[in-house]
């Protein structure tokens, strides 16, 4: 040993040194395993193209059926030429997303869902919209169940649904702040729910941004002054004076916005009626 200003250097001892040929025979075995797996890189992606292409291509995935359901507005022959897909083609061939995107080109369709039943079979379920009234803006459009003006009425639409008037496109598009649409779908909501004076007994719905909504009858045109709440006792106390009179016979409008009596309005003159408190003539 021999010391140093930085303290005890120990000699090597040459003898423990591995021999050069087990040092190379070592950097070859290493250098081998690195090749080898970078070599397989390669070779996997090729495995992998090769998979691919004779999945893409085997007979047995060809699609042999389309399946549709959900549908009531639109045909399956409508959502099958949409979709792109051909019977004949690959099952694997299309992206299920971009198909679902591409279905909602019909305004009928809300959502729709895409899968494999493999080897052959592509199932699509469509959720179609439900329309609850015509809106009546620059032509007569229709509405859903959300609210959403999704299509003009065409001809061919078979649709027996109330009128709504009134309802113009700032409202549609805008921040509803007022409740108005809101009210709006409640309202078709509990009419469409209700035994009684229901849906099926409205011509129109009016929309008016100061005064609310109002409710025309079927038979005789009666406007139905409702507001923007309290639409089902509201239309309980209707119902009491309908019954009281038995008849809307000379009735022009009646102002339901009031919970203790019934504003009745003539052609000639005003008449308040028990309402949703009194039950009978004030």
């Amino acid at each position: 040993m021999i010391k140093t200003n930085q303290g005890i250097k120990k000699k090597t001892n040459r003898r423990l040194v591995d021999p050069f040929r087990v040092r190379a025979r070592r950097f070859i075995k290493k250098a081998a395993r690195f090749l080898a797996l970078a070599g397989a890189v390669p070779v996997l992606a090729l495995a992998g193209l090769w998979g691919y292409a004779e999945i893409t291509t085997a007979e047995a995935l060809s699609v042999k059926a389309i399946t549709v359901a959900g549908i009531s507005s639109v045909t399956a022959y409508e959502i099958e030429e949409l979709s792109g897909i051909r019977k004949g083609q690959n099952i694997f061939i299309f992206d299920s997303d971009e198909v679902a995107v591409a279905l909602k080109a019909n305004p009928w369709v809300e959502s729709a869902e895409v899968g494999r039943s493999l080897p052959d079979t592509v199932n699509i379920v469509i959720k179609e919209r439900i329309p609850i009234a015509l809106v009546k803006l620059d032509a007569m459009y229709v509405m859903d169940s959300s609210g959403v003006v999704f299509k003009r009425l065409l001809p061919g639409d078979d649709l027996d649904l109330p009128v709504v008037t009134g309802l113009t496109s700032e409202l549609i598009g805008g921040d509803d702040a007022k409740g108005i649409q809101k009210g709006l779908i409640r309202l078709i909501s509990i009419l469409s729910g209700r035994s009684g004076f229901n849906i099926a007994n409205v011509s129109e719905i009016n929309v008016d941004p100061s005064f609310g909504l109002s409710v025309y009858t079927l038979e005789d045109g009666v406007r139905l002054e409702v507001g923007l709440d309290g639409f089902e006792e509201k239309l309980d106390s209707f119902e009491r004076v309908l019954r009281h009179r038995g008849t809307l016979d000379g009735v022009e409008a009646m102002d339901l916005n009031d919970s203790k009596e019934v504003i009745v309005r003539f052609s000639t003159n005003v008449v308040k009626e028990g309402g949703q408190v009194h039950g009978k003539k004030g």
